[in-house]
């Protein structure tokens, strides 16, 4: 159960790459894209919240950490100075 969950958590962020480097480049018309924008949320919503009821809220909040904004700006400095 704990792969299908880490599966799930990773596969939630694809619908969101999606929308911002895929999306704006089809072409269809501006219901279709929001419609499609609309569904891609929806399934990586779904599939966030059932990757936390899986994986139980320690395990998740321990790799949001990992993807704290503020953390990974002070690693990318530290890297550099």
């Amino acid at each position: 159960m704990k792969k299908l969950g880490l599966f799930l958590f990773i596969f939630s962020w694809i619908p969101w790459v999606i929308i911002i480097l895929i999306v704006p480049l089809l072409t269809l018309n501006l219901t279709q894209k929001a419609l499609l924008v609309g569904i891609l949320l929806l399934i990586a919503e779904i599939s966030f919240w059932l990757s936390i009821v899986i994986l139980g809220k320690e395990v998740v909040t321990r790799y949001r950490r990992y993807f704290n904004p503020r953390l990974l700006w002070q690693k990318i400095k530290k890297m550099f100075l």
